[in-house]
């Protein structure tokens, strides 16, 4: 689709121009947009595919690391000091399991015996609520986003709001006004000619089709092509009217950009690796399936060794849990 041509008074101008690169970068954007809306859930699709049987494995390790564990420590005599140790690492890891992989009974039960009290309870006094860790993905959201719990607003973030809305009003109406003039002018019924008439109805569906999604260039393309053909509205046009395309394509720009930023980060690691100009997507499900396969063998060697029940890896694991205990 060609870009502006002629805005009247400003064919040559600066603000011409300025609609000219502005429009080339809104269409820039909304192509990487379309192509990682696509690409990302296929993205992570496939990062699922590669790495969810061996996670479900890693997941079933772990709980077993857990079970092996308590019994190595109901075999092995150890000092009050050493059993407060004890107590705060299995506490911890067994929590940790359950806040990532949802209820189970029997890890319920062992983190009684270490915590010396129940899940629920403990869930309380972290002030998150047991049921939050396994609700639905939608009413998690909304618990974060309920106003009771969210810092009061400054005078300059509330000023910021209001502005914007404002801007966002002032854009719906410039675009709702476009959408008029223009549906008006290609409506199918001010033509009799049926080959015509059928031109109408296809320009009709992009203009339509524009106007549900905001998009400001493409109804700005099609209103340029008809102004050509219409030299008195063209006259008519006042420079003003480029002033405010260009504040609305600036505006556009933002939220492109801002919506291409969130997409970015909310799936940072698989952007770089899989989406990315010159990413090698194979290469790195390779990489992140031996890394997993790796975690795989460490814990099933790690089992083994704790449910030869030897007496002589005591002061090793009783180091290791004080290190992580430190850590958390």
């Amino acid at each position: 689709m060609s870009s502006i041509q002629h805005i009247p008074g400003a064919s040559s101008s600066a603000e011409q121009q300025q609609i000219d690169v502005k429009i080339n970068e809104v269409k820039q954007l909304q192509e990487e947009l379309k192509y990682l809306q696509k690409a990302i859930p296929e993205a992570v699709s496939a990062y699922q595919k590669t790495v969810a049987p061996i996670s479900e494995k890693i997941q079933l390790l772990q709980k077993e690391k857990l079970i092996s564990l308590d019994i190595y420590i109901h075999e092995i005599k150890f000092t009050k000091r050493e059993l407060e140790i004890i107590d705060t690492y299995m506490s911890a890891e067994i929590a940790q399991w359950i806040y990532q992989n949802g209820n189970d009974i029997e890890l319920e039960d062992l983190f009684s015996t270490y915590a010396h009290m129940h899940f629920e309870e403990h869930a309380k006094k972290a002030n998150t609520p047991f049921s939050d860790f396994f609700s639905d993905e939608s009413n998690f959201n909304d618990s974060e986003n309920q106003e009771p719990n969210s810092k009061k607003k400054s005078a300059a973030e509330r000023k910021a709001e209001k502005e914007k809305a404002i801007q966002q009003e002032h854009r719906k109406k410039s675009i709702r006004a476009i959408y008029i003039d223009l549906i008006k002018a290609f409506h199918p019924d001010t033509e009799q000619d049926p080959e015509k008439k059928l031109e109408k109805e296809e320009i009709s569906k992009k203009i339509t089709e524009a106007y549900g999604k905001n998009d400001l260039f493409t109804l700005i393309n099609l209103e340029t092509q008809f102004l050509e053909q219409q030299t008195s509205r063209l006259q008519n046009m006042k420079q003003e009217a480029a002033k405010s395309y260009i504040a609305m394509l600036d505006n556009q720009i933002k939220e492109l950009k801002e919506s291409l930023r969130e997409i970015k980060t909310e799936h940072d690691s698989l952007f770089i690796d899989m989406c990315k100009p010159k990413a090698k997507p194979e290469k790195f499900l390779r990489k992140v399936k031996k890394e997993l396969q790796e975690g795989v063998q460490i814990l099933s060697q790690q089992i083994i060794i704790l449910q030869h029940v030897d007496p002589s890896i005591k002061s090793d694991l009783l180091f290791e849990m004080e290190r992580q205990n430190g850590r958390k």
